[in-house]
């Protein structure tokens, strides 16, 4: 099996360097490389080395969720790729769920084996008349588009990565942004339903559990059951949100009131209210105008991991 390396060296602000650096002396097979340079450009290099294969290729990543993001979204149903991760950024949502390479043994032992990778779903999201956006782990519209956007602005994250407590980025600009944030009015419709959320926080659309560097906002999402569960935060105080956030860590925050589940394979989602952030897996994305319809749908079978001992675990060594 043919194996690439995409390595972005910037993630977690230098992490990737350091990993695949670490990770190169260690490995004793031949091999790939490519190395991200611009936003988008995992897509790039994912797409090219996909085209025409015929045989089972391997792209291996070095980086965090958004590059993962999008190598996965450039090989979507090439069903001669498999993606293997190295964990290297700061969030790392991805790998807290799905099984990834922790050295050098693991990889040269997994290519030794039969073992072809399983298939997972993906999600798709068209904001009106933009585009369609995939997302792996999850797209958002309202508060947590809004934090990650000021994330990406402030250089907190930065000198937080410096010292290994990136993570917590997340949670102070989630607190700064109790206090400004405005809350907004929601429909969401299904085939056979439709509800409306009045002073709603966020819309958070997951393919599996993990958002935010950790929070289990969405306990009950696998991304190989053909379905997106959407949690719909509304009508509660700021100070009270505070209080769940700290929950969603433990998965308590399903006992709340306030907060609505809801699963089946496509959405529609219309925003009562002006102008309100979105995301796809911690990308920003932009402002979302009011009456748009939000079309969120899943693509089953989409993409090819890695797989060991029925598909969760990578091998020990």
């Amino acid at each position: 099996m043919n194996v690439l390396f995409i390595v972005n060296e910037a993630a977690g602000n230098g992490k990737g360097k350091k990993v695949w650096h670490r990770l190169q002396q260690q490995l004793t097979i031949n091999y790939a490389v490519a190395f991200t340079e611009y936003e988008g450009h995992g897509l790039e290099i994912a797409r090219q080395w996909a085209r025409g294969a015929q045989t089972k290729k391997l792209i291996v990543i070095v980086g965090g969720d958004g590059t993962i993001h999008e190598v996965v979204s450039g090989v979507v149903h090439i069903d001669s790729m498999v993606i293997g991760v190295v964990r290297a950024g700061s969030g790392n949502d991805f790998v807290r769920y799905f099984p990834i390479f922790r050295n050098a043994k693991q990889i040269e032992t997994y290519l030794r084996s039969e073992l072809v990778g399983i298939s997972m779903d993906i999600g798709m999201i068209q904001f009106g008349t933009m585009q369609n956006e995939l997302f792996v782990n999850n797209a958002g519209i309202g508060f947590d588009a809004y934090v990650t956007k000021q994330i990406n602005k402030s250089r907190l994250k930065y000198y937080l990565n410096k010292i290994g407590l990136g993570k917590l980025s997340y949670a102070a600009a989630v607190v700064r942004g109790l206090f400004s944030f405005e809350r907004f009015n929601v429909t969401v419709r299904t085939k056979n339903e439709e509800r409306h959320f009045k002073q709603a926080w966020f819309v958070a659309m997951s393919n599996h559990p993990y958002f935010g560097g950790g929070m289990k906002i969405s306990p009950r999402s696998k991304p190989d059951d053909g379905k997106i569960e959407v949690t719909i935060v509304y009508g509660i105080s700021r100070l009270k949100l505070l209080f769940v956030f700290a929950t969603v860590f433990f998965e308590k925050h399903t006992k709340f009131k306030e907060i609505t589940f809801l699963q089946n394979n496509q959405f529609e989602i219309i925003l009562d209210s002006d102008k309100i952030d979105s995301h796809t897996d911690g990308n920003y994305i932009g402002e979302i105008e009011q009456g748009t319809i939000i079309h969120c749908a899943v693509q089953q079978d989409a993409w090819n991991i890695i797989t060991f001992d029925n598909g969760r675990n990578v091998i020990s060594q």
